[in-house]
C-alpha cells in the first residue's frame, strides 16, 4: 500500500540559509507515512518509531516535495513503512532527487488508543 503528496517548500518551513527545518522534512514524512498505514490497516494508526532517517542533500526554500510512502512489513498489530522525499527545482536539469528517507514504524489502534491487530491480507497490494 502507498501514499504520496506533493509540498512546496516555502521560507517559514527554513532557517535564516533557506534550508528546509528536519522537523518539517519528518513531520510531512510522518503524515504521509500513516496515510500509507492507516490505508493499509484499514484502521487508525498512531505513530511509534522514526529510524533511519537519512537527509542526503539540502532541501532550500522554492523545491517542490514528492513525499513517497509505502508498507513493506505488517506485524500482529504494527506497520512499518518507508517513505522517500524528492525534491525538484522548477528550471533546473537535474530533475527530481532523492532527498531525504527513512523508515517509520506505527501501530493500529481502536476508538481508546488500544494496540488492535491488523488482518495480513486486508489491503494488501
Amino acid at each position: 500500500m502507498e501514499a504520496r503528496t506533493l509540498e512546496l517548500v516555502f521560507p517559514e518551513h527554513t532557517n535564516p540559509l533557506g534550508a528546509a527545518f528536519g522537523g518539517f522534512v519528518l513531520g510531512l514524512m510522518d503524515k504521509v507515512g500513516s496515510y500509507a498505514a492507516a490505508r493499509r490497516a484499514k484502521k487508525p494508526v498512531v505513530t511509534v518509531a522514526v529510524g533511519g532517517v537519512e537527509f542526503k542533500v539540502p532541501i532550500r526554500t522554492g523545491d517542490l516535495l514528492e513525499v513517497v510512502a509505502k508498507v513493506v512489513r505488517v506485524g500482529r498489530t504494527s506497520l512499518t513503512v518507508e517513505v522517500e522525499v524528492y525534491k525538484e527545482r522548477f528550471g533546473q536539469e537535474d530533475g527530481r532527487v532523492l532527498a531525504t528517507k527513512g523508515e517509520l514504524t506505527y501501530v493500529a489502534v481502536n476508538e481508546q488508543g488500544q494496540p488492535v491487530p491488523v488482518d495480513e491480507h486486508a489491503g494488501a497490494d
